[in-house]
């Protein structure tokens, strides 16, 4: 644990190898010439020799043929390094080529979040073997009650804490105590006789104060959440405030654990990339994740999107005629709808954006749908100008050209609407705003594009051939 103000000493791990991502893949393949020639001794030793963050990745990467092999000679303290710097699937993936016994030995010794993590994704009966044979499972249990996306499932229960009306020489003894069993502690949350929550102090504080004073004098106050907190919020709390640690909480108060601001640096790259995900219908999918799960994610977002697409065919089919008689017009509807679609996009994603980070609140939502009407139509204005002179140059035809830039900046104006609305919406209703919002965005673009191109172009058909 550091102080808020103090950022980690640069130089913690000098005595490290300093190793670059060429040198990784360097080692990595060696480890893996040395697990095909039957050498999993020398292999464990080469790996021993990197980070446990290097030995994480090289082990990520390994063929799953390979890994078995370099699994079954590492002891359960290495083991335990390794899954504390993987994600709880991928460390999952390596206990399962564990015995029964060496899972618990591993879970015992990685911090209590991590085999939480670890547990949750395991299968549920194997989950449970492992938690009865730890020895130490009680703070881990407690961890279990909380889904993994809020405080309580993000938390750690190895904090410091002190209580209120102690002396600092006497919270200092209790800080000593707890020093040998979870390391260094800068930071210490102060609690009352019923754990309530009611400050924080700093190490260097107690260690300066006067014989006379109690910790209370010296703390200050402290900005927590409650157990069942969202993730996201969580993340904004230690953004705004600049902590290294949130303090949570249950619904009377009480101290339940901590949650360190690197956690919440996950969290945020985590939600980040959940919602790009969403956005294009592939939630949940992983660079090198199972090719069944790709197939099951992303095909019935795929086959939603192909029956949009007929959507929009069936509207240029209304229009066959108009088209006939005047071929020209195919040209320039990809033009339309996809100027649409990108400009929907645009604003899809700067909405998504701004309500994950909680920008968007109150008359802020009003605020942008109006804003991002007007945006497209700013855009719509000058797009509509462009593409009716490139469209007057091409056929030579002003009612076409007039034609083609009032569809552009009808078009841009759903698209502002439609980009800002959906998301608004789906929040509104309490849905996940960006869940294959790009899908609802390009269709309701297409739609619009043809629908104002070819029926404007029907209207003056007859001065158009």
């Amino acid at each position: 644990m550091t102080d808020e103000n103090t950022p980690e000493d640069p130089q913690r791990h000098s005595s490290e190898p300093d190793l670059g991502p060429s040198t990784e893949v360097v080692a990595g393949a060696k480890i893996a010439v040395l697990l095909e020639q039957n050498e999993a001794e020398a292999a464990a030793q080469a790996l021993e020799a990197l980070r446990p963050v290097d030995q994480a990745a090289v082990i990520g990467h390994l063929a799953s043929a390979l890994r078995p092999l370099l699994i079954a000679v590492l002891d359960s303290e290495a083991t335990s390094r390794i899954v504390e710097e993987m994600h709880p699937e991928d460390g999952a993936e390596i206990t399962a080529l564990l015995s029964p016994a060496d899972v618990a030995d591993v879970l015992d010794l990685v911090s209590p979040d991590t085999a939480a993590d670890l547990l949750r994704a395991m299968p549920y009966e194997e989950a449970q073997g492992a938690l009865t044979a730890m020895t130490h499972s009680e703070g881990v249990a407690s961890l279990l009650d909380y889904a993994d996306d809020v405080a309580g499932g993000r938390m750690t229960t190895e904090y410091a804490a002190v209580l209120a009306e102690v002396t600092p020489a006497v919270a200092l003894d209790a800080v000593s105590l707890i020093n040998e069993e979870h390391g260094d502690v800068s930071t210490i949350f102060v609690v009352d006789a019923a754990r309530h929550l009611v400050g924080w102090v700093r190490l260097r504080r107690l260690a300066l104060a006067r014989p006379n004073q109690v910790v209370s004098d010296l703390m200050e106050s402290a900005v927590s959440v409650e157990a069942s907190e969202d993730q996201e919020a969580c993340a904004r709390l230690v953004a705004r405030y600049d902590l290294t640690q949130l303090p949570v909480t249950d619904e009377s108060g009480v101290l339940l654990g901590v949650i360190h601001a690197d956690e919440l640096l996950d969290v945020a790259a985590e939600e980040a990339t959940e919602d790009m995900f969403r956005m294009a219908g592939m939630q949940g999918e992983r660079l090198f994740g199972s090719l069944g799960r790709s197939v099951r994610t992303r095909l019935p977002w795929l086959t939603l999107n192909l029956l949009t697409t007929f959507a929009a065919a069936g509207v240029i089919s209304l229009f066959e005629g108009t088209i006939e008689r005047l071929a020209v017009l195919a040209i320039f509807l990809p033009v339309v709808a996809g100027q649409g679609g990108i400009a929907g996009t645009q604003t899809l994603t700067l909405v998504v954006r701004g309500i994950a980070l909680g920008e968007i609140t109150g008359r802020g939502a009003r605020r942008m749908l109006i804003r991002e009407s007007l945006l497209g139509g700013l855009h719509g204005l000058y797009l509509a100008l462009l593409v009716g002179l490139v469209g007057l140059v091409w056929v030579g035809e002003p009612i076409l050209a007039v034609v083609l830039g009032v569809a552009m900046l009808g078009n841009m104006l759903v698209a502002g609407i439609v980009g800002a609305g959906v998301p608004l919406l789906l929040r509104a209703l309490r849905q996940d705003p960006a869940v294959s919002s790009a899908v609802v965005v390009t269709t309701a673009t297409d739609i619009a594009g043809f629908l104002l191109f070819l029926g404007l172009a029907s209207l003056f058909i007859d001065r158009l051939v």
